[in-house]
């Protein structure tokens, strides 16, 4: 039995304050909490749950833990996801997951393609802007995409994120720039089947069943759908729900492959893996594109693992109950930290 920390960031109302519905979307809700704390105790480890808020170091060192399973997405700043273990670092504890430096570079795309590029690992072209005047900076090929540069779970993406010309591209980057202040992603929008694979292990690794995301609309792609508890507070809130995104996809575990596919995504995945410096566990997002070719389209190394998301369904499918996975993550990290890793 070890003594864990489990730190998380909740879902809550003032996140909601001066900002866009899906401000949420990065967040955690107390069932998922809860689900997480209840699989480590039962594997007979005691568990204390602390939030991952501006006292997040003092707690930490308070309680001392063996180790930290860490799910917190961070605050605020351009490289949040890696404040908790930095923290950890600083405090000589263990925790779970990619270190510091990973998870920055994780969290923004352009830095996580650039790596991706260096390795021979295709991912659609893109450019940074840093402002809503900027121009491209190398000719890109409609279609294209405009995403928020540093921001997971769908953020900021609609059904007008997809362009088609100069005049759609201008409108939807004034858009985005105006309600998130941020810098974007402008990249090539790749038409075709999108898998996503979890990702289990640190020296050997090994890849869970590969999900497929399909979509209603051949130039789908994955939105923004808040679940119950987000729902519940933007009742509370007063906001309208009926005007809220609505899922335009499904999922498919296994996805239905030809063993050369299958192998191709799977050695993509823990290819990928390994130029990010990824550890314990993760997720890779790819399509393949009408002419074949496999494209990495992002990392998730703080992938969503409440129960039912991709990842612990799939872990399900290769035989690991929510239980088992939650504690094969706790596993990987204890053994490598028993090898001398921090």
């Amino acid at each position: 039995m070890v003594t864990v920390a489990l730190v998380y960031n909740l879902i809550h109302s003032e996140t909601l304050r001066n900002a866009p519905l899906d401000a949420l979307a990065e967040y955690d809700d107390t069932t998922t909490i809860q689900a997480i704390h209840t699989a480590l105790t039962s594997a007979g480890h005691h568990v204390i749950d602390i939030e991952a808020d501006e006292a997040i170091a003092e707690r930490l060192r308070s309680v001392r833990p063996d180790i930290v399973f860490n799910i917190a997405e961070g605050l605020r700043g351009e490289s949040r996801e890696s404040h908790v273990p930095a923290i950890c670092e600083m405090l000589g504890l263990a925790y779970t997951g990619s270190t510091p430096l990973t998870l920055a570079l994780c969290l923004n795309k352009a830095r996580t393609k650039e790596i991706l590029l260096h390795y021979g690992i295709p991912t659609p072209r893109f450019v940074v802007l840093n402002d809503p005047l900027a121009e491209l900076s190398v000719p890109l090929r409609y279609p294209l995409i405009v995403k928020l540069l540093q921001e997971g779970s769908s953020m900021g993406l609609s059904e007008r994120s997809i362009v088609d010309d100069e005049a759609a591209l201008r409108a939807q980057v004034a858009t985005l720039f105006r309600c998130y202040h941020e810098p974007l992603l402008v990249e090539e929008f790749i038409q075709g089947r999108e898998f996503t694979v979890g990702v289990l292990g640190n020296g050997t690794l090994h890849t869970l069943p590969i999900t497929e995301v399909i979509f209603q609309d051949p130039r789908g792609i994955v939105l923004f759908a808040p679940d119950a508890a987000m729902v519940a507070l933007y009742r509370e809130q007063g906001i309208d729900v009926a005007a809220l995104p609505r899922a335009h996809h499904r999922s498919v575990c296994p996805a239905q492959l030809p063993p050369a596919l299958q192998a191709r995504i799977e050695q993509t995945a823990l290819r990928a893996f390994r130029a990010l410096g990824c550890r314990d566990w993760g997720r890779v997002d790819m399509r393949l594109a009408l002419d074949g070719e496999l494209y990495v389209l992002e990392l998730n190394p703080i992938a969503g693992i409440a129960p039912g998301y991709w990842l612990p369904r799939s872990a399900e499918v290769a035989g690991l109950s929510y239980a088992d996975f939650i504690n094969e993550i706790l596993a990987q990290a204890l053994l490598r930290g028993s090898k001398g890793s921090s």
